[in-house]
């Protein structure tokens, strides 16, 4: 945990820039389109109680369309909840998505 007083965005954006919650956090992009590669991790916002924390992120895409030869992105807003135990922040290991089934999977 941050010392008392210190920048909690800062913080966290530090800690994302360095890897360090890429366990927690939901870096998938291909919901917004097939070929989304993730551009970029920004920290907006950080709230915290006396027992719970919330870090409020952007995730950044793009992807390229090379039959249009145009480009796509956007941004999406996500949150990273977490808790306090021992005196630090506990973030739970993000849980992987459940493999999608198409036709052949289903005969």
């Amino acid at each position: 945990m941050p010392g008392p007083g210190e920048d909690l965005r800062r913080y966290f954006d530090e800690r994302v820039k360095a890897g360090s919650l890429d366990a927690a956090l939901d870096l998938s992009v291909v919901e917004f389109d097939e070929l989304a590669q993730l551009a970029g991790i920004a920290v907006a916002a950080v709230e915290t109680s006396s027992s719970a924390v919330a870090v409020h992120y952007m995730v950044a895409w793009i992807s390229f369309h090379a039959c249009d030869d145009r480009h796509f992105g956007g941004e999406h807003a996500r949150v990273l909840r977490g808790r306090v135990g021992s005196g630090e922040w506990l973030f739970g290991r993000l849980s992987p998505l459940p493999t999608q089934r198409d036709t052949n999977d289903e005969f």
